[in-house]
């Protein structure tokens, strides 16, 4: 009898015992399964982030240009303009040629024009590389903010998925 209770107690111990290695062996393999996926979302994320990077750079380089290209364009009408007559040089020639006022050269009037069309055509000139790096600069912008709201959208998008 004392055998039986014995035999009885080492079924009932092995079966315990067998049953609590299963469900452990349950729970790594399942915390395994979790740290897979725990990993692949690190990488993904991480991958992500290194084309986000990329792309910033590129954004920098492309803005770091047409900077450049923009103080080349002021520096080109700067030279342009100190090439140009200033209007202490105009009023000087204006008083010259009413001087001279000779019958058959340029009127006082015809003077005038032609500096106002110069002035104007100045102006224009000058309107147009500021008008064009604006527009430029706002692009670039919008350009960025549009990247950027991509970005977030993805962004939430995985943290959504990974919160289900």
């Amino acid at each position: 009898m004392v055998m039986q209770q014995l035999q009885q107690e080492d079924s009932f111990n092995s079966a315990k015992l067998y049953m609590w290695v299963k469900g452990l062996e349950s729970k790594v393999n399942n915390l395994l399964k979790e740290v897979d996926v725990l990993k692949n979302d690190s990488i993904k994320k991480t991958a992500g982030l290194k084309k986000e990077i990329r792309s910033i750079n590129e954004d920098l380089m492309e803005l770091k240009h047409q900077q450049e290209k923009a103080l080349q364009k002021m520096d080109i009408i700067i030279k342009e303009l100190k090439q140009t007559a200033g209007a202490e040089e105009v009023m000087t020639l204006k008083k010259y040629v009413d001087l001279w006022s000779p019958l058959n050269f340029v009127t006082q009037r015809d003077v005038e024009r032609l500096v106002e069309n110069h002035v104007d055509r100045i102006h224009r000139v000058l309107k147009r590389a500021v008008n064009t790096q604006k527009k430029t600069v706002r692009k670039t912008a919008r350009q960025r903010k549009a990247r950027k709201k991509e970005r977030s959208k993805k962004i939430k998008r995985k943290v959504i998925h990974h919160a289900n």
